[in-house]
């Protein structure tokens, strides 16, 4: 599956817009305060986030061939964070608009 934060692809044609897909992930933390004091903690929970954005994409390109999308165009990334019941929450959205497309020839 091809995707691009651009809205178009370059050397193919874009055949038809088909809808908009998105996939979404989230991950709850303890705190985010012991994570700054603790570098190890810190790399541990900059790799969770890694994953949560990884898991989101992967989400978005599963619905997209669920609908014959051949490729994703103007991909998005939108984090947020917010805390509940004393621990953070990170949440990532990845959306674009899956479409059909065919390879220029020449």
């Amino acid at each position: 599956m091809l995707s691009t934060t651009t809205d178009y692809l370059p050397g193919y044609e874009i055949t038809e817009v088909i809808d908009i897909v998105r996939g979404f992930s989230m991950m709850g933390f303890a705190t985010i305060l012991s994570s700054f004091t603790d570098p190890s903690r810190l790399k541990n929970m900059c790799d969770d986030v890694l994953e949560i954005e990884r898991v989101a994409y992967e989400d978005m390109v599963k619905h997209a061939e669920e609908i014959g999308a051949d490729a994703i165009i103007g991909v998005m990334l939108s984090p947020s964070s917010f805390e509940y019941d004393n621990a953070l929450k990170y949440q990532a959205t990845v959306y674009g608009t899956a479409v059909k497309i065919k390879k220029i020839e020449g």
